[in-house]
This record gives structure tokens, C-alpha cells and sequence, in this order.
């Protein structure tokens, strides 16, 4: 026999309020366990316009449901007065009907009026019922599988939105490095950063700009750095080609002092690897490294895998601790890989150690790696109780080009411990 659920004639009819009547007139009802739709409910409360006294109702009205009539043919009817409800929230009665108004339209609750407008339940023996006036979940029953799609949409969104929002503050970030490190393009790429801002666009199309305009300022950093390098074979001012191989870099010491630009800090690009490579030697020659525990190729094609997404910037925001206990700041690469044996100290690792962490991944990744355990270990002694091998095992987890050491510097910058 088909259901009604008859709404009574005091009741202000809303095409919300019929659809939710419809649906609670159909005898095909999945079975759903009550825990599950209750859950259910509450993820999609946000999604249905539910929150507040209106979510505290509908909670206490799923509690008053039994769970046996959320499955075959019965019917999870919930009867209790609005004075009642009243009580429980602490609200007038005025506000409980708006609310359970709100649940109805909807569409998980419909109106099943008796004549007087008095809700009240009759059961059998084995507990089914009867008869039956009050407020009818059957509509959420029946829309459980939608619910569950809008469910998983909802949150889908939320995590794209979560990404554009990493993407924006992290890119933010990197172009602010690069607008530093190239004064010639800070006025227009600042310019471009606040027109993206100001945009009325969604938070997702947002974070597309800025990918674009962080791809093309690269591209164009790149050409110009390939051309620059063209073009300045018979310039006095730079500084000459010198063969890194093993067998030079011992014989071999760097004359003059680096262009302002390669002190500057921004994000990966074939300048940035050019840079790493150049700076390598230097830095080499000036703690006297041996020549032989430098392997300047392997180390170069790992520095530029982990660091392509990592800015100076974000190094000194995350690693704010471990400057302070040396007592100094990581403002561009070349001082963070001079604070490298500083580390190595405070940290006590072994110099052996060391030597093969900067052959493997290079000087900047290793300096960035040790100033991360550093940070974690001061956060947290307990975490890290031996750094020199979480160290070492950073490192390995880098050559195997599995270290994200960017989401862990996120952590740290954001006050948490990393990951």
C-alpha cells in the first residue's frame, strides 16, 4: 500500500515541504543503518544550509530515532513536541519550528500531520509501527546515495580548494624571491602578484594565474640566463669558465668575487642550477674541502629535484630555532651552506658523514636537510633521538628522490613539527 504523509492544512505549503511529501511517500526504501545515515547527515549538514540550533534539532531528533526502523518497511518517525524540543535546546518554540522547517525543505524530513497536529507513535507488539504522527525521515533514507555523492563532491572541493591555497601562499613566496633577486622585474612582477589578488575570481582560478605567471616569469628568467651566458664570452667582469671535474677542482681556486644576483634567493630554474653549480667550488674551496669527496654532477641533478620548489625564504621561515641557537640567518644560499659545519656541530655529525651528504645531494641540499633536523630535533627532542641518522636517512630518502622536503618546511613554517 502506498505511504502518504499528509501535511496539515495550518501549514504554510512550500514547494520544498511537497518535495520532501513526495519522497516520503515511496515504498522502495533502501536499507540504511542508523549510525551510518546519522553520519551521513552531519558531513552533508554544510552542503544542505544545516548548522547551528537547526543542526543541534536534527541531532537530537536522530537520537530519538529507533534503529530498527531505518530498515525494511519501517518508518523512522520521530514524535516529540516543539515544547520539548524547546527544552532541549534551549531555544523558544518559535525557533524549533523554523528549524524543523529548514530540515524539511531540505528535503531528509517531511511533515506527518495528524489532524490535531499532536505528534504520537503507536507500536505493536514487536515494535512496528502502527500508527504514527511526527516528523518522518524516510526522505533521507531514500536519498542516501545522492547524499553520499554530495558528500564526496563536497569534499573533493574542499581539498582542491586547500591546494589552490597552498599554491597561492606558496608561490606567493617564490615570486616575492625572484622579484628580489632580479630589481629590474620587481616593479611589474609586484604589479602582476596584486592584479592576480584583486582578481574576482574563485580561489582555484587564482591559484591557476599564479602557477601561469610563476611558469612564465621561470621561462623567461631561463632564456634570459641562457642568453646572458651566450653572450659573455668576452665580458673581463665574469668570472672565467673553470672545468669542475674532480681532478681541477683540487688544483683549482675561484678568483673574484660572485655577481650580486647569485647571493639573491629564488626558487628552481636553470638559473638556480647554474647558480648551485658555480657556487659549489666556492663554498668547497672556502671550508677546503678534499676535491675527491665531491661528486658535483650526482650532487647538482638531486639539489635541483628537491630544492626546484623550495625558496631561502622558506628555509628562514621554518627554520627559525636553529638560527637562533647559532646565531645567525640563512638570508641566501651561499649563508646557509657556510652555516653547514655549524650545524654539523651542533647536531653531531660525524664529518664523514658530512663529506657524503654533500657528495650525494649536493652542499645547499644538505645544509637545508641538516638545518631541518636541527629544527625538528629543538621542537622536539623526543621525536629525533639520534639526528646524525635521521640525517643520514633524509639523505638516502633524497637520492632515491623520495624526500618531500618542502611539505616538511611548510610544516615547520606553519608552527607544526613536519612531516
Amino acid at each position: 500500500m502506498t505511504e502518504t504523509a499528509p501535511v496539515a492544512s495550518f501549514r504554510r505549503v512550500t514547494p520544498g515541504i511537497v518535495a520532501s511529501a513526495r519522497l516520503a511517500m515511496a515504498n522502495d526504501v533502501p536499507d540504511i543503518a542508523k549510525a551510518e545515515i546519522a553520519l551521513l547527515l552531519k558531513k552533508a549538514a554544510p552542503v544542505l544550509g544545516i548548522d547551528g540550533t537547526t543542526y543541534h534539532v536534527l541531532d537530537i531528533l536522530l537520537g530519538l530515532s529507533r534503529a530498527d526502523d531505518w530498515k525494511g518497511t519501517g518508518r523512522p518517525i520521530v514524535a516529540i513536541s516543539n515544547a520539548k524540543l524547546a527544552e532541549f535546546t534551549m531555544r523558544s518554540e518559535r525557533t524549533v519550528i523554523r528549524c524543523i522547517r529548514r530540515l524539511v525543505e531540505a528535503g531528509i524530513a517531511a511533515y506527518r500531520d495528524s489532524s490535531t497536529g499532536r505528534r504520537f507513535i503507536y507500536r505493536g507488539d514487536n515494535g512496528e509501527i502502527n500508527a504514527g504522527y511526527g516528523i518522518d525521515f524516510t526522505p533521507a533514507r531514500v536519498r542516501a546515495s545522492e547524499l553520499r555523492l554530495v558528500v564526496e563532491q563536497y569534499h573533493a572541493k574542499l581539498n582542491r580548494e586547500l591546494a589552490a591555497k597552498r599554491d597561492i601562499k606558496r608561490l606567493a613566496r617564490a615570486l616575492e624571491d625572484i622579484a628580489r633577486a632580479f630589481p629590474e622585474k620587481q616593479a611589474d612582477l609586484r604589479l602582476c602578484v596584486s592584479s592576480i589578488n584583486c582578481a574576482d575570481v574563485t580561489i582555484e582560478e587564482r591559484a591557476e594565474m599564479f602557477r601561469t605567471l610563476h611558469r612564465c616569469v621561470l621561462d623567461e628568467i631561463s632564456s634570459s640566463a641562457e642568453e646572458l651566458n651566450m653572450s659573455g664570452e668576452g665580458d673581463t667582469d665574469d668570472r672565467p669558465y673553470i672545468n669542475r671535474t674532480q681532478e681541477s677542482l683540487s688544483d683549482s681556486r675561484p678568483s673574484g668575487t660572485r655577481s650580486e644576483e647569485r647571493d639573491m634567493d629564488y626558487e628552481g630554474s636553470k638559473a638556480a642550477e647554474m647558480a648551485f653549480e658555480n657556487d659549489v667550488g666556492e663554498i668547497d674551496a672556502q671550508e677546503q674541502t678534499p676535491a675527491s669527496s665531491v661528486r658535483v654532477d650526482v650532487g647538482n641533478s638531486v639539489q635541483v629535484e628537491v630544492l626546484g620548489s623550495v625558496s631561502i625564504g622558506l628555509i628562514q621561515a621554518a627554520c627559525r630555532e636553529a638560527q637562533a641557537l647559532l646565531g645567525m640567518e640563512f638570508t641566501s644560499w651561499s649563508s646557509l651552506a657556510r652555516s653547514g659545519e655549524a650545524l654539523r656541530r651542533v647536531v653531531g655529525l660525524s664529518e664523514a658523514s658530512w663529506a657524503d651528504g654533500r657528495a650525494r645531494v649536493g652542499i645547499y641540499t644538505a645544509s637545508a636537510i641538516l638545518a631541518t633536523v636541527l629544527e625538528k630535533y629543538i621542537r622536539d627532542p623526543e621525536l629525533i633521538s639520534k639526528p646524525g641518522g635521521y640525517f643520514r636517512a633524509m639523505v638516502d630518502r633524497a637520492t632515491d628522490r623520495r624526500l618531500n622536503l618542502e611539505r616538511t618546511l611548510f610544516g615547520l613554517a606553519d608552527g607544526g613539527k613536519g612531516k
